[in-house]
């Protein structure tokens, strides 16, 4: 009889499927999921074990985590797969995209983001990624944008922006930093909000749903929810903006995002 509880076993065959799908057609067999699966298992064993306000020990650990001591100081020592650079590239992509959609050397007198020169010392394309994205280069960010379709580049050379959020849409691997992101955030949220003792300290996490959409409206209603949910975003991103710290004062990542699912099966 299995120790883990049948809701528990449900939540995870929930969690692992879709994930499991995007595996297999990236070529991830089970060996190499098993060992990453063993390294943040010990990883999150020893962050488990200071949560709880015991020693940081291989002992403890092997018993949070159910690996051998000898497993879990071999994982330990190994290298760790988080790599922050997609996310760093990613935070600087949206901090470029925010100060051309609310810094007044970017935007005329309505607000709006205005068409910039790829040089110059006053509103160009240039200073606005060296003065919002630390040492990104260029370049780098151009083809970026561009591969996001947030941008064009018009036949004069000039840079307008056409697409306010960034969507990598060329390279696979950005596809899937986003996957890993987002789908990181989304659980850290509800992992959150099941683990606080006090309601009042809940993240917001709602979504709306209905199990008997005519099929024929989708269309029309995601092309419906885009638009709305695109405003309703540039608004948070607005706020957001207006709402960072000084390099002096702390600070924190805050996310806002909303998704569309539809079932791949008619349930009639």
């Amino acid at each position: 009889m299995s120790l883990i509880s049948e809701v528990m076993q449900t939540a995870i065959v929930r969690i692992l499927t879709p994930l499991v799908r995007v595996l297999l057609r990236n070529g991830i067999a089970w060996g190499a999921f098993a060992d990453i699966a063993r390294k943040v298992y010990v990883d999150g064993g020893f962050e488990e074990a200071r949560r709880q306000g015991k020693k940081l020990t291989v002992s403890n650990v092997s018993i949070i985590t159910g690996l051998n001591r000898k497993e879990v100081k071999r994982l330990r020592e190994a290298e760790s797969y988080q790599d922050d650079q997609s996310l760093k590239k990613l935070n600087r992509i949206a901090r470029v995209l925010a100060g051309w959609q609310h810094d007044a050397e970017f935007t005329d007198e309505q607000g709006e983001p205005i068409e910039l020169k790829l040089e110059g010392e006053h509103a160009s394309f240039s200073r606005l990624v060296k003065r919002f994205s630390g040492d990104m280069p260029v370049v780098a960010m151009l083809n970026a944008l561009i591969d996001g379709n947030s941008i064009q580049v018009l036949d004069d050379g000039v840079i307008r922006l056409i697409n306010r959020n960034y969507l990598p849409k060329g390279d696979p691997d950005n596809k899937l930093n986003i996957l890993g992101i987002d789908t990181a955030e989304l659980i850290s949220t509800i992992d959150h909000n099941i683990s606080i003792q006090n309601t009042q300290d809940a993240w917001f996490q709602r979504k709306a749903s209905n199990t008997f959409v005519d099929e024929t409206a989708l269309p029309q209603f995601r092309q419906q929810l885009s638009e709305q949910a695109q405003l309703f975003l540039e608004q948070i991103d607005s706020d957001l903006s207006k709402l960072e710290s000084k390099q002096t004062k702390p600070h924190r990542a805050v996310s806002v995002g909303i998704y569309y699912y539809q079932s791949d099966e008619d349930l009639s």
